[in-house]
């Protein structure tokens, strides 16, 4: 049992969990919490972590449908908007690059990590973005110029080393900088009801999370002041609903079920509507930190 990656404090084992998910192996994960903290975190995460996430994980649009896409949702953008309207703009983890095309039409100049080589390409190529691929985001910052903020939608529980990236983050930000961070939320209302099976959970992708007070206290000690969080945002709301249509779509054999379990989580989700959509209880939270 190792000492949690956030506060160092003594953990105890709380879930045997599986990928249910996307049910590429039939191995078991262990995920441990912070007695202090709270935080929960992957064990045994495996050497070959990239296999659970495969090409499949990323469909790749074209370029219509990608602006389609960044039309058809823009809280992100308007999020980010509230606190800085232009400068250098760092994505981490943009996937196919839907926030990545939103920051540049708003007229930001726009780096992105990204560990896919595909969606490298594709970023770099039909995106028209600045690229740099590594799986090591935190060395890949100590080498990129400054920035007006930097955003991970849903990329921080990937990272295996996440306070040493806050660090580097906090370093690289110019003063009066923001860093917005979006990840599952342990105090959401599905949490507390489905347990290790909780799709968020996403064993083994997910290897870290944390609650936001202790983010922020860490946060707090490099400079960085919490200016906005939120567990209600359409982005919260979206992963409220993927939340239960997972669950049942993970317990419904075959493709015509699964799609039947979408439909039923759909409804389902709709009944849970007044328990979700009371901060902080949604499937997720964003936060955004100033720099001071």
């Amino acid at each position: 049992m190792s000492n949690c990656p956030f506060c160092e404090s003594s953990a105890s084992t709380l879930y045997a969990a599986t990928d249910e998910n996307r049910k590429i192996s039939k191995d078991i994960f262990h995920y441990a919490q912070c007695s202090s903290c709270e935080s929960i975190y992957l064990l045994n995460a495996p050497s070959d972590l990239g296999r659970y996430y495969g090409d499949s994980y990323y469909a790749i649009p074209n370029l219509s449908d990608l602006q389609k896409l960044a039309n058809k949702d823009r809280n992100k953008i308007l999020t980010v908007q509230k606190f800085a309207r232009s400068g250098r703009l760092l994505e981490v983890g943009p996937a196919f690059g839907v926030f990545a095309l939103q920051a540049k039409q708003a007229g930001f100049t726009v780096d992105v990590i990204e560990m896919d080589a595909r969606c490298c390409s594709h970023l770099r190529d039909s995106v028209q973005v600045n690229v740099t691929q590594s799986n090591d985001p935190t060395t890949a910052l100590v080498n990129m110029p400054i920035h007006d903020v930097i955003a991970l939608w849903h990329v921080f529980e990937h990272l295996p080393n996440p306070l040493q990236f806050l660090r580097a983050a906090a370093a690289n930000l110019k003063p009066g900088g923001h860093l917005v961070i979006a990840m599952p939320n342990l105090l959401a209302w599905q949490f507390a009801r489905m347990g290790r099976h909780w799709p968020h959970l996403d064993a083994p992708r997910h290897l870290n999370f944390i609650k936001e007070a202790a983010l922020s206290r860490h946060a707090k000690a490099l400079g960085l002041e919490n200016v906005y969080f939120t567990t209600t945002d359409s982005d919260a709301r979206s992963w409220n609903r993927f939340g239960w249509q997972r669950l049942l779509m993970n317990r419904m054999p075959g493709k015509w079920l699964g799609r039947v379990g979408f439909v039923l989580g759909y409804l389902w989700s709709l009944a849970m509507v007044p328990f979700e959509t009371k901060d902080p209880l949604g499937s997720s939270y964003t936060v955004i930190y100033r720099k001071i």
